[in-house]
């Protein structure tokens, strides 16, 4: 431990030696008003007239440092209310202008021209706000972090905004309330800012303020706005109560039933800079389904989070990678083990899979000096699942999970030059002991990254202690450590990571770690080409060599070597290419479920390629396909191919489609336990379709489906007890472990945003699922059987209304 801290500080301060001077920042000033202007896509206020022009925009990319092709002049003003940006966007083919509509928030996944505009009130070069208007009038907002935060697109402002077409290009006029984010109060304070435009048909980004894409992100190259200053902003607090009701018909059930749901989502700004949001008694029963799968493997699945409350403004919660939202409110810690844990006669007449939310908050928020704060709690109910006595209908109740308080505190330091230093710590408490969930659990971090002011160099580490504090067993304590270092700008790069993860590291109940008792080392070299050359746009590679052991004992896992390669031609194809190369094979520590066994997997080799089509066409296709072979006697491989269509019909109308197909052949896994372990040998396959449909009736007021059929099966076709040294040995008898498995969801939804942060939400949900030991050839046979299982059908409306304390003062 101490040489790693030593070798870490040692690279820091020769970092800091090899230092420069940050690049140049173009400069522009707001011009206070007292009239604002209306925001209707004229540029005819008296305002626009008398502020300054921000002109000599410059390519990002096809042509990199390149004039863009085509001229802009936007101009900016302020006053106490907001902040007001108008373009004149110039184009000499104005009925080239795409204007593909789509759901708010669909970003780049339409098809149309845009005007953005990124704002970073504390200029630090790490955390800002982008704001995206299409030439069809529809938003995207955007918070931003060049750290681990990343690009959060569930985070939503309420901002005004118009779009129109004219004669000589289109016009952007945007209103953004300083209600919308958060700044410093201190006068005089140049505001991080730049301007962005694309242009659909030439595949065109195009800034204000130069960004090189060679060295760090876009959000590390804002210029800088002066004269915002002497704000007199009023409060920012907001409230959106929602009702919602559902009628809903549970699998094998005849009659449906009903239930109605209230409750609000408060946001209180406590100063310019931080923020409270509440969400009290929520309701996520529209949000999209899972993509679940058949997990053979012995590794957690890991969902998505889609709750909005979840992911709105978590960025600086992303810290030391030790927060997983869906936790909270997820499947019962005991919800497994009832069983274990009935009497002669008793069976489970329900278990609830997934815990009551309470509530939650978050603070969070930025001082003037760049230290930003968050803090997190959620609370949820006492799940219990009930237990009947076939014999005397006697029933008992089990408590899978108790009263459970989550919470996380995070302090992030800005250092300049987009680098930083965080400590984070997650705390979850559980109201009373219940059978086998008597701890609480406690993890800290600390989460540092050092940039060289030119961005090329690069230092990071994440260093993790996790607690478990039981009362009736001894404590357990464990530790993570993550370096990386090296040069991670310009066009040739290489950076060494060293990961060791003990044994007892545990951060799961509040976080999420597929596996620990790792130590890992690797290196990794890397060329892109940023500028066109010949038919290439731009192209991204790189080649990486690691060696895996276990942390204890320290013994051998594998060995591999990785390409990865992804190159943009001038016509906007996009081709991919991966390749693995595992030359020693693997000792598989986990595939065996028991400490101290392992599995020797044999050498193996596999090949990814994937080609895309220029996606602005009416039609664009993605194919990818993959094979992997491994060299033994059992003739292991394994191949999969997936077609990606999508069609725009017009302007609102587009569908999408995805087929994969993933087929094992002589694939060995772990089958169960008979006092030996038993590995099987199998054949498996999965299908999965998802069809997509997006149309679009106006910008406020949209329909979208998403159906999707999954369906996998694992056919065994001998079994084998695995020795000590990792090989198979004797054959084992039939462990009865074919599966088949069908998940077969719906979801359709209509979205009216009747006023601005408010909506009306219709949702059809359907749910099928279908899983037992019979194997179905064909996929009429097991559409069939799935045809014939029992649905979840539920039909909900869900009403939320947004109110501000600025509109509530205007009707006052």
């Amino acid at each position: 431990m101490k040489y790693l801290i030593t070798i870490y500080f040692f690279a820091f301060s020769a970092l800091c030696l090899y230092s420069q001077s940050p690049p140049g920042k173009k400069q522009g000033i707001a011009v206070k008003i007292d009239n604002p202007p209306v925001i209707n896509g004229i540029l005819d206020d008296r305002c626009w007239t008398n502020s300054g022009a921000f002109t000599d925009f410059i390519q990002y990319e096809p042509y990199s440092g390149l004039p863009s092709r085509q001229r802009t002049v936007a101009r900016v003003v302020y006053d106490n209310e907001g902040i007001y940006i108008g373009a004149m966007l110039y184009d000499l083919n104005p009925d080239s202008i795409r204007t593909e509509m789509g759901p708010r928030d669909g970003d780049m996944e339409i098809i149309a021209d845009y005007f953005n505009v990124d704002i970073g009130p504390y200029n630090d070069g790490i955390n800002g706000y982008s704001f995206k208007l299409t030439a069809s009038g529809i938003q995207s907002d955007i918070r931003r972090s060049s750290g681990t935060g990343g690009r959060d697109l569930d985070w939503d402002a309420v901002w005004h905004s118009a779009a129109r077409i004219v004669d000589s290009g289109w016009i952007a006029e945007i209103r953004i309330p300083f209600s919308a984010f958060r700044f410093s109060g201190e006068n005089n304070e140049a505001w991080g800012f730049n301007l962005w435009r694309y242009i659909q048909r030439y595949g065109e980004w195009s800034s204000w303020n130069f960004a090189d894409k060679s060295h760090g992100t876009s959000i590390n190259y804002l210029g800088e706005i002066t004269g915002i200053n002497s704000i007199k902003s009023p409060p920012r607090i907001s409230v959106t109560p929602y009702i919602s009701a559902y009628i809903e018909k549970q699998a094998g059930e005849e009659e449906w039933n009903n239930a109605f749901h209230g409750g609000a989502d408060l946001k209180v700004g406590l100063n310019d800079a931080f923020t409270l949001d509440a969400t009290l008694i929520p309701d996520f029963g529209q949000v999209q389904s899972d993509d679940q799968i058949l997990n053979l493997t012995p590794y957690e699945v890991k969902y998505n989070e889609r709750r909005q409350f979840f992911t709105e403004g978590t960025d600086v919660f992303n810290k030391g990678g030790i927060f997983y939202s869906r936790r909270i409110g997820s499947t019962p810690t005991g919800y497994y083990s009832v069983d274990n844990e009935l009497e002669p006669g008793e069976e489970v007449e329900f278990n609830p899979a997934e815990v009551r939310l309470i509530n939650a908050t978050k603070i969070s928020g930025r001082t003037t000096k760049g230290l930003g704060i968050g803090f997190f709690n959620g609370i949820t109910a006492e799940s219990r699942a009930e237990i009947i006595n076939t014999e005397n209908n006697n029933t008992r109740e089990i408590v899978t999970q108790p009263l459970t308080n989550y919470n996380m505190i995070v302090v992030d330091q800005n250092l300049g030059a987009g680098s930083y230093m965080s400590l984070a710590n997650t705390n979850v408490l559980r109201s009373r002991p219940a059978t086998g969930n008597n701890y609480t659990a406690n993890v800290t971090a600390t989460d540092m990254r050092y940039l060289s002011h030119d961005r090329t160099y690069s230092v990071n580490a994440v260093i993790a202690l996790s607690q478990k504090y039981f009362s009736d067993s001894d404590n357990i304590f464990g530790h993570s450590i993550i370096l990386t270092g090296g040069k991670t700008g310009g066009k040739f790069r290489y950076y060494y990571t060293h990961r060791a993860i003990t044994n007892d590291y545990d951060p799961n109940d509040m976080g999420y770690l597929r596996r620990n008792n790792e130590f890992n080392n690797s290196l990794t070299f890397g060329y892109n080409i940023y500028e066109p050359v010949g038919k290439i746009l731009h192209s991204l590679n790189r080649i990486s060599m690691g060696y895996d052991m276990l942390h204890t004992p320290r013994k051998f896992s594998s060995l591999d070597i990785d390409f990865e390669s992804t190159t943009t031609y001038r016509n906007f194809m996009v081709l991919q290419l991966e390749s693995n190369i595992n030359p020693i094979g693997t000792d598989d520590h986990y595939e065996a479920r028991e400490e101290g066994r392992y599995y020797s997997r044999p050498p193996s080799a596999t090949i990814t390629a994937s080609l895309a089509t220029d996606n602005r066409r009416a039609i664009s296709v993605m194919v990818s396909a993959e094979y992997q072979k491994f060299f033994s006697e059992y003739n292991m491989s394994s191949y999969r191919v997936s077609l990606s269509p999508s069609i725009r019909f017009n302007n609102k109308f587009k569908l999408g489609h995805t087929t994969t197909y993933h087929k094992k052949s002589n694939d060995i896994g772990y089958a169960g336990q008979t006092g030996s372990i038993i590995f099987g040998r199998r054949n498996s396959g999965t299908v999965e379709n998802i069809l997509s449909i997006n149309y679009i009736i106006s910008a406020s007021s949209y329909c979208q489906a998403r159906i999707r059929h999954y369906w996998s099966k694992a056919d065994y076709v001998s079994y084998y007890v695995l020795n000590e040294d990792g090989s198979l040995g004797e054959d084992a008898p039939d462990m009865g472990s074919d599966i088949n498995t069908n998940y077969f969801n719906i979801d359709m939804s209509y979205t009216w945003r009747f006023a601005p942060g408010s909506e009306l939400k219709f949702v059809w949900k359907n749910s099928v699922y279908q899983s037992g030991p019979e194997i179905f050839a064909s996929f009429r046979e097991n559409l069939d059987a799935l045809l014939d299982a029992p649905a979840i059908n539920s039909l909900s409306l869900k009403i939320l209304y947004y109110l501000d304390y600025h509109t509530l003062r205007s009707r006052l």
